[in-house]
């Protein structure tokens, strides 16, 4: 115990070595200094016999004294021992961390008269814990922040941590989500990870590609990763399994759409080549079909014969040309169109044909998007995917919706790896509620004859053949479905910005066209408008009084007569015939028949009135081709 000053010189003076690390002095009762060791007065720059004496608020200033050492101080005249840290400036060396020790010291009746006041200087303890700390943050934040899952699992499978990343990657809670799951619970297979376990006995990094994984919410992604055994630092033995998760989904659709272009490049060339020779040999029955007819009008058994050849070689004919349509080998006549008529058009159509349990849903974000391509090719296209929508809810019903909007090219190249042609395109979406599609029959319904449906429901040409047209306009179809939930079919077309500077501007010396229509057909006003658009100069007449204006002197007479065969058109061909006849109209005439129409048995053929006859679905370039050699003949 401490007596006097002769104690405290005998039993402290040892402690306060003046090659001590420490800071080390004695403070009594009145918060004075009475014993300093060198390092204190190295550290303050200061002279012990400038210090001892003085009082701590002096030295360090009234406001740390207050509020830094005074109550840690009071605490040690009390009897407790005292461990803090603090900051000081320190003269010549600025800002410095301190460990503080008080220790009280006592008389020999126990009272405690001073205190050793021990003070170690941690500043680059602190510094680098600092460091540490900042780089642990840095590392929480890149861990949280970059797009591949981390997750560390026991050597069960348990998992003990896992990243942002990964939470958001398997769609599950960021906090509690994946507490002691185990990993072999999120593959679609474990077969696969119990081999992926086996192969991962040693310290290498093992890369597994294309890993199916489920996602809390049940959904399936594919993902690349890369397992890593972490083995106890004495031992050796493995400790923990951590996995770097990517996912690769996006990345394998891309791959597997390139590889269906691919595919779909082949088998248009394939067919390309073999329908241009097909076409050929068509040619041929066909000249020589119209040849023969004309050399057996006496023989009614022959002639109809003769008519069904003729029948049945105009049908092979239109599959050819949908054949070298799909392979891009058919250039398409291409005017500006306004993508929302000829939409408005193909629903119209569709309108009548639906199941009343199914709704149509328009939702047009831009009534004014143009595009350059063929409309009645367009319409085509869009009467295709409506339909396939509407069949594939025919028997549950549903909402077959169809929304256009104004997307960046980058939007396309996102969504399907494609080089861009323009800086927007118009998007065109066609979604149904129907039965969906699997994986296996998506990456298939593009090539050409493939279908789901039933025998005589579909040729397998419809989404072939829009795909060529799209295609030919540099765009892209892309398709998404699941099993159950519907389909959704995205058409991408490069947009026209300035619709101004591409109005065409009617010729005078352009021919006028008399078009002879069913009011109610969709097509054919869709054709006659993109006739208008050409440059012709277009009249549609619907019913019988409007084939008067032919023989009125006061008004212009068409060089074209364009009649399209409708079954519930007022005008049929015998009558259009008789009136051509009596009136003794000589204007040249095309004639527009279904698929199934016999031509055999049509008085506008058989008279030699209509020598152009073409087959629906009618391109625009078809047409004008067929204008053209009229005008001429």
């Amino acid at each position: 115990m401490i007596s006097d000053n002769s104690y405290i010189d005998k039993h402290l003076f040892n402690h306060l070595v003046n090659n001590s690390r420490s800071m080390l002095s004695v403070v009594n009762r009145n918060y004075c200094y009475e014993k300093v060791n060198n390092t204190f007065c190295r550290y303050l720059n200061i002279k012990d016999e400038d210090i001892i004496g003085k009082p701590l608020s002096e030295i360090w200033g009234e406001d740390i004294f207050r509020t830094k050492i005074k109550n840690n101080i009071d605490l040690c005249f009390q009897g407790n021992i005292v461990r803090y840290e603090a900051n000081f400036e320190i003269p010549m060396a600025g800002e410095r961390y301190f460990e503080v020790l008080f220790k009280p010291l006592s008389d020999v009746n126990g009272n405690v008269t001073h205190l050793l006041a021990e003070t170690l200087d941690i500043t680059d303890r602190k510094v680098s814990q600092k460091a540490v700390n900042e780089m642990e943050q840095e590392f929480r934040k890149f861990e949280s922040s970059i797009p591949v899952g981390f997750v560390r699992c026991d050597l069960d499978g348990t998992i003990i941590h896992y990243n942002k990343a990964f939470a958001v990657m398997l769609e599950g809670d960021i906090e509690s989500e994946f507490g002691g799951l185990n990993i072999k619970d999120f593959y679609a297979d474990k077969h696969f990870h119990d081999i992926h376990l086996i192969r991962s006995e040693d310290e290498k990094i093992r890369t597994f590609r294309r890993v199916p994984l489920i996602t809390c919410k049940g959904k399936l992604i594919m993902c690349r990763l890369n397992r890593y055994v972490v083995p106890d630092g004495i031992t050796n033995k493995p400790l923990y399994f951590d996995f770097a998760v990517e996912d690769i989904t996006r990345e394998v659709m891309l791959e597997n759409r390139l590889l269906q272009a691919k595919k779909l490049e082949t088998i248009g060339s394939l067919a390309g080549g073999i329908a241009h020779d097909f076409n050929n040999i068509l040619l041929s029955l066909f000249g020589y079909s119209e040849m023969l007819i004309d050399e057996v009008k006496d023989n009614p058994a022959a002639y109809e014969l003769t008519g069904r050849i003729i029948k049945a070689v105009s049908r092979a004919k239109d599959i050819v040309n949908q054949i070298l349509t799909f392979s891009r080998q058919v250039e398409q006549e291409k005017i500006p169109v306004n993508i929302t008529g000829v939409l408005d058009e193909a629903i119209s159509l569709i309108e009548s044909s639906r199941n009343e349990k199914i709704r149509i849903l328009k939702n047009y974000n831009d009534t004014h998007a143009e595009v350059f391509a063929d409309p009645t090719q367009l319409f085509r296209v869009f009467m295709n995917l409506m339909m396939n929508g509407l069949q594939a809810m025919e028997k549950s019903g549903g909402i077959l919706e169809i929304s256009l909007d104004i997307v960046p090219g980058e939007a396309l190249k996102f969504e399907s790896g494609k080089s861009i042609v323009a800086d927007k395109y118009v998007k065109i979406r066609i979604k149904d509620t129907g039965t969906g599609m699997s994986d296996s029959v998506m990456s298939r319904i593009f090539d050409p004859y493939f279908t789901t449906k039933e025998i005589g429901k579909g040729s397998g040409l419809g989404l072939s053949v829009s795909y060529g047209i799209i295609s030919e306009l540099e765009g892209e179809i892309t398709v998404y479905s699941e099993p159950n939930k519907g389909s959704v079919f995205s058409v991408y077309l490069p947009l026209i910005e300035n619709y101004s500077t591409f109005e065409p501007v009617i010729n005078q010396d352009k021919k006028r066209i008399m078009f002879i229509s069913d009011e109610t057909c969709r097509e054919s006003k869709l054709l006659s408008g993109a006739l208008g658009k050409s440059g012709y100069v277009i009249d549609i007449k619907t019913d019988i009084e409007g084939l008067y204006e032919l023989i009125d002197e006061n008004i212009p007479k068409p060089d074209i007569l364009i009649f399209s065969n409708d079954e519930k058109g007022s005008i049929d061909s015998g009558f259009l015939k008789g009136f051509i006849k009596e009136k003794n109209i000589d204007i040249p005439v095309i004639l527009l028949v279904n698929n199934n129409f016999d031509i055999s048995k049509d008085p506008l053929i058989n008279s030699g009135i209509a020598k152009n006859v073409l087959f629906k679905p009618v391109s625009l370039k078809e047409i004008l081709s067929a204008i053209r050699i009229s005008v001429k003949d």
